[in-house]
């Protein structure tokens, strides 16, 4: 009789662990699909932005732009991708009016493509289930802020342009010389 009571108790325990391990699986399933389309969302209102650039120039188009980011992002579970994703999703949505104000517009494709990085990098981590790599320092920079990092960009490019002005002058005057 005890050994009765106790394979019926085997075989129950061993059902209602199947039957966990099952629902565990189906809802870990469920949540894999779920960021895989949340993916795909957000990577096609990234290419309507490689498209187009200039069409989150219109406040309306940008604000749809916004909300279907976020609306994406927000179907992550993971606080930390959300964190990340949400920080360069607003890094591109904010790069044209902070550039606008820092006179430094010719900058914000590469606001863009810092932002649309640390994006892929991010979504290509989550979806391979590896752990969240680290940013760059570059989009560190541009997310603390984005003011400061245009502003900067600006001047690089500037110091730059004037380098070269420099170089061509004297190159022009040896020409000269000759």
């Amino acid at each position: 009789m005890l050994e009765a009571i106790t394979g019926g108790l085997v075989g129950a325990l061993a059902g209602l662990l199947g039957t966990v391990l099952v629902v565990r699986d189906s809802r870990r399933g469920r949540e894999s699909a779920a960021e895989e389309r949340a993916a795909a969302a957000l990577l096609a209102q990234l290419r309507r932005v490689r498209v187009d650039p200039d069409f989150l120039k219109d406040q309306r188009a940008a604000t749809e732009f916004l909300e279907e980011c976020m609306t994406a992002v927000l179907a992550f579970r993971d606080r930390d991708v959300r964190k990340r994703l949400r920080t360069s999703v607003g890094i591109i949505s904010s790069a044209h009016p902070v550039a606008r104000m820092v006179h430094a517009e010719e900058h914000t494709y590469q606001a863009y493509e810092v932002a649309f990085h640390d994006i892929w990098r991010c979504l290509e981590a989550r979806l391979d289930r590896r752990k969240l790599p680290k940013p760059r320092q570059e989009w560190k920079a541009a997310s603390e802020s984005l003011h400061g990092w245009l502003g900067e960009a600006r001047d690089e490019f500037d110091a730059i342009e004037e380098a070269w002005d420099e170089e061509q002058a004297e190159l022009n005057a040896r020409l000269s010389d000759l």
